[in-house]
């Protein structure tokens, strides 16, 4: 039986753009375009990136510092996603989109991605509505629907990103301290001319940057809430990393911070709740029929399955709508047996040829930042004016997403601390 599954397309046509290679249809030419990523998104690049990645943590921590002097509440939910951009936009581009340093805590570029999921539904049933907003003249689109607008503008700010890089000086680039993921592509012997194209560069770029501030930045903002409220874990998780660090201002690199156990089950753990995708994730085999127990499933069937079903399956999690990150350890505290168990189970970043190309660094991100956060504020932060209702997931699209967090439908994810 071949392993050669191809997406789904109609299912994956909620994304738009198939010349990314998340939403790449087949397999073989996903796997050329895999290839040519994989390397840029190793633990090795990740290592070597992730001091730039720290001193994007520590502006976030700057900002929140001035906020606790000023006595202001800090809107996570939005803070996060800031960060998410800034680290995945210097990743890709080598240039950072400056989330971090706007006044509204970029509450527009979140609205305009949130429009683009809420319309994905829709684009599934009518996948030509992608090209004719795109192609529209903006007045018109801003006539017909703002959302769509805020959409359009800003896939045309990663375009406008790509050009001037790829349009960039080969000696200024050469001096960057970290590889820039799609100048190496648009150099890399690994794809053919038909794949360094400006236009599927360009897609592979919006879909980087999506993939990889969304989802890592909702975690962050699910796993920050479940700290908070539970005390008992906050406690426990600041004392083992008061231990481990003595000095607050030193954060050590994620390799070693995935080594200490309370902190590692915590991740883990806001993994398994955060669930990733709540769709089911549709492939199709076309080229022969597969079995499951008794059934025969004809070639060119699509088949998917929710991870949602694993992340609350009581038989793998006992009490899986609780946040429990002691399941993960041994019962003397320690990483061991038990973790390799439940780490097959855990899919928020899939499994197999298909995984999450960015996995390590969403790692790095992941423990680099609950590491800061809790460690630089210890006891000072608290949770201002948010409840479950505000993290709850009540959308699919595609991942699971919250009520919008503008103050009507939720509140998002909102914190105050206090001065020392």
């Amino acid at each position: 039986m071949t392993n050669r599954l191809d997406k789904y397309e109609w299912f994956y046509s909620m994304l738009g753009n198939p010349m990314a290679s998340f939403g790449t249809i087949s397999a073989d030419v996903h796997r050329v375009r895999r290839g040519a990523l994989g390397p840029f998104f190793s633990t090795q690049a990740v290592v070597k990136f992730y001091p730039h990645m720290q001193a994007i943590v520590d502006r976030l921590i700057a900002r929140m510092e001035l906020c606790a002097e000023r006595d202001e509440e800090i809107p996570l939910f939005y803070a996060y996603r800031c960060l998410t951009v800034d680290i995945i936009s210097e990743y890709v581009f080598a240039h950072q989109m400056g989330l971090l340093d706007r006044a509204d805590w970029g509450r527009y570029f979140y609205s305009a991605w949130r429009s683009l999921w809420e319309l994905s539904p829709t684009i599934r049933q009518f996948p030509f509505m992608m090209d004719a907003i795109m192609s529209m003249p903006r007045w018109m689109t801003k006539l017909t629907d703002p959302r769509a607008l805020e959409v359009v503008d800003l896939f045309s700010d990663i375009d406008h990103q790509t050009k001037v890089l790829l349009e960039s000086d080969p000696e200024i680039i050469k001096a960057q301290p970290h590889s820039t993921v799609i100048w190496e592509l648009s150099k890399s012997d690994a794809l053919p001319p038909s794949e360094k194209t400006f236009r599927r560069l360009a897609v592979e770029a919006n879909g980087l940057v999506a993939a990889g501030f969304e989802t890592t930045g909702g975690t962050l903002t699910l796993m920050t809430y479940l700290v908070l409220s539970h005390p008992q874990v906050h406690q426990k998780l600041l004392e083992e990393l008061e231990k481990a660090a003595p000095d607050p201002n030193k954060t050590p690199g994620f390799q070693v911070l995935e080594k200490l156990p309370y902190l590692f089950a915590v991740v883990k753990e806001s993994l398994r709740v955060s669930v990733g995708a709540y769709s089911r994730l549709s492939r199709v085999n076309r080229h022969e029929s597969m079995q499951y127990k008794q059934w025969t499933i004809p070639a060119g069937t699509a088949v998917g399955m929710s991870a949602l079903f694993i992340a609350h399956d009581p038989e793998i999690f006992p009490k899986p709508l609780s946040f429990i990150p002691e399941r993960w350890l041994e019962t003397d505290g320690s990483i061991g047996p038990t973790a390799n168990r439940l780490e097959h189970y855990l899919l928020a970043f899939g499994k197999g040829s298909r995984a999450c190309v960015g996995i390590n660094l969403a790692y790095a991100e992941l423990y680099s930042v609950l590491f800061t956060v809790v460690r630089r504020f210890g006891r000072r932060i608290e949770l201002y004016e948010t409840t479950d209702r505000d993290l709850e997931a009540v959308h699919d699209y595609f991942a699971g997403m919250t009520r919008r967090p503008d103050g009507v439908e939720g509140n998002g994810l909102r914190v105050k601390i206090r001065k020392e």
